[in-house]
């Protein structure tokens, strides 16, 4: 059985630590798309096919209104950023810039799947969001919030107690307790992609909730600030001695409860966005200065590869349910007559399955 194993690093540094954690990360939400890396992707992505097609694939008749204009261009921008993902994988596997290629992988996987739900979102009737945090919004709508289970796109981490979340606040989880003690450096293997994706999942929340309670807590300033001005008005006013202007606040038990209840269920799409963040402006080294060999790399830049894939196939069968199977396949073949070079990736291959449905 395949499992996951990071050799020690000679210097233990903090882009080491980093990328050893969303090394292990991505790995478990590639695994729960596309299964244990036994199977070549093209194998992997049939399985996915063949397994998804009956929950995401249910024509309803006749196809829906919407701006096919506006659902064709995210596709092909979701397309398109696939292409280059595993075009500079395939370029950069066997030699030292595979480093540096992972950084912009990172990126690209996050584009993959925010032009793909905006396309899903444009089919089912809705208008594209234009920015980042309505997108990842309306993700949570698009997969969480449905009588649908199709890991890893329906897998969120929400406050404990929530409706339809268990009790650690995992919504779409595998209907057993998780081990969030599992450290993500371990040799995990099966089963356990379940709890290291929660893991990934529950520490990208905790940031989200992180911003809303220093966010409260800056609100509950200004406005002691406010109070404070007025009061020092009415003090010099009397004659007394002014007040120390308040710098601090704390947020009471209460309070902090109702911001971090608040704070929306964290999804993959809000990993991957922390992972763009982190690559692209946070820590630009953590993938070309954090593996302790090309090896690693290499692995991290087909896992990206491989989800960035997997994404677009479950989001792909559901808009062909919607504009029929027949329009996305013509869209897909109008992209291959004019892609230039040899290779076309996933989406000839992609292609080539929905075909067999239309």
């Amino acid at each position: 059985m395949a499992r996951i194993v990071f050799s020690a690093p000679p210097v233990d540094s903090e882009q080491t630590r980093s990328f050893r954690t969303h090394a292990s990360y991505i790995r478990a939400f590639r695994e729960l798309a596309l299964g244990e890396s036994t199977l070549s992707l093209e194998d992997a992505v049939a399985g996915l096919h063949a397994s998804a097609t009956p929950f995401l694939f249910t024509p309803d008749g006749a196809a829906r209104a919407c701006d096919r204009g506006q659902l064709m261009a995210c596709l092909r921008r979701a397309w398109a950023t696939a292409r280059l993902l595993e075009h500079t994988h395939a370029l950069a596997e066997d030699s030292e810039i595979i480093r540096l290629a992972n950084s912009w992988g990172a990126v690209q996987t996050y584009y993959v799947l925010y032009g793909a739900a905006q396309a899903l979102m444009v089919a089912e009737g809705g208008t594209r969001p234009q920015s980042h945090e309505p997108t990842k919004r309306r993700y949570v709508d698009l997969w969480t919030s449905r009588s649908l289970q199709i890991a890893p796109w329906t897998l969120a981490a929400t406050s404990p107690g929530s409706r339809l979340a268990d009790g650690d606040g995992i919504l779409g989880g595998p209907g057993r307790a998780l081990d969030f003690d599992l450290h993500p450096w371990v040799a995990w293997q099966g089963e356990q992609a379940w709890d290291i994706a929660a893991k990934a999942l529950r520490s990208t929340r905790q940031l989200l909730v992180d911003d809303r309670l220093a966010n409260k807590r800056r609100e509950k300033l200004a406005a002691k600030k406010k109070q404070w001005r007025v009061d020092q008005e009415v003090r010099m006013a009397s004659g007394r001695k002014p007040a120390v202007e308040p710098k601090t606040v704390r947020l009471t038990v209460a309070e902090r409860e109702a911001a971090t209840s608040a704070v929306r269920p964290a999804t993959m799409a809000d990993y991957l966005y922390r992972l763009r963040v982190k690559a692209n402006y946070e820590d630009v080294t953590v993938f070309s200065d954090g593996p302790s060999s090309d090896h690693e790399a290499t692995e991290v830049g087909a896992d990206l590869v491989a989800l960035a894939s997997a994404t677009l196939l479950v989001h792909e069968l559901r808009i062909a349910a919607i504009i029929g199977m027949n329009d996305l396949v013509k869209a897909m073949d109008a992209v291959l007559l004019h892609a230039s070079g040899g290779s076309t990736g996933g989406l000839a291959y992609r292609r080539d399955l929905h075909a067999r449905l239309s």
